[in-house]
């Protein structure tokens, strides 16, 4: 990713995508409305740049260590403590997660997986999974074409402490980085988690969450923007959600466009080799006073 100097308030920009396909675009460096937010956090990467890192771990580490990745991320979400645990084969892999759960770092997403409950929902995903590469396989339809639907029925039947957010986060990893599509997002309005919830309801006064997802949804379409970290189809309501998210927080001051991408790098360093090598498969990180968000 490459960022240049300030030319009529536009900066021309690229970023590799995960099958290192540069896609070149103009961003605003003051960021005003909600499709230029929705376009700077996706070509910046800040969406979500540890899709780039899992599908580009698959093709250096194989396929069983970026799923295992994705599953420790489920668990603690953090970069670094899921790059050691993903060389655990097996009932390892669930004795080293288990082993980590007394002073593990969590991300905020994971803020609660402590005490008793936690430990439930651990055990929950062990017995759903003693195999732990085979764990996104239990939460996808055999037909080979799955939809948010499924996974969350699936997810309720034989997960605990996966809400709303984690369920996303599963189709997510489904989806964008472990080749298995999920094709349809039908009933995510209605299942929101709750900042994006409040971010669709703050971008329109007076509707209801499923209504302002719906319009959000509609309003970023005629874009044309592309989905990381492939930019292989159109942003979808998954996308939606997550650009929500970050401009709820980015307008009211409590993210910076690049923070995300600079922080889940810095999570990787001091846990190893991979982790080391892996910070290499991020987005390239950027000084976070590049942008200025002025959002309406």
């Amino acid at each position: 990713m490459q960022y240049s100097e300030e030319t009529d308030s536009m900066c021309p920009w690229s970023i590799m995508s995960s099958t290192e396909l540069l896609q070149s675009t103009r961003l605003p460096l003051v960021v005003r409305t909600f499709e230029e937010f929705a376009r700077v956090d996706i070509y910046t990467g800040d969406i979500d740049p540890v899709y780039f890192a899992i599908y580009r771990a698959r093709e250096h580490f194989g396929e069983t260590w970026a799923t295992r990745f994705a599953v420790a991320m489920l668990c603690y979400y953090h970069t670094g403590i899921s790059a050691v645990a993903a060389d655990f084969e097996g009932e390892e892999f669930w004795d080293h997660i288990l082993q980590q759960y007394p002073t593990a770092p969590r991300a905020a997403e994971r803020r609660h997986w402590r005490g008793q409950q936690g430990l439930n929902s651990l055990a929950s995903m062990k017995s759903l999974s003693p195999n732990p590469n085979e764990f996104f396989h239990h939460l996808y339809p055999l037909s080979g074409s799955g939809t948010y639907q499924f996974v969350k029925k699936a997810c309720e039947k034989n997960l605990k402490g996966f809400g709303a957010y984690f369920v996303l986060k599963i189709c997510d990893y489904m989806d964008r980085c472990l080749g298995m599509p999920i094709t349809s997002y039908a009933g995510l309005a209605e299942n929101l988690p709750t900042l994006p919830a409040q971010a669709a309801e703050l971008l329109y006064p007076g509707r209801t969450a499923p209504t302002a997802f719906a319009l959000a949804c509609n309003r970023l379409e005629p874009l044309g923007l592309l989905a990381p970290p492939l930019f292989d189809r159109l942003i979808g309501p998954a996308e939606v959600e997550t650009i929500l998210c970050d401009w709820k927080r980015a307008k009211y001051g409590s993210h910076l466009v690049g923070d995300d991408v600079k922080d889940k790098r810095n999570s990787l360093r001091g846990y190893g080799s991979k982790a080391e090598r892996m910070i290499e498969f991020f987005p390239l990180d950027f000084p976070l006073t590049t942008f200025r968000c002025e959002l309406e």
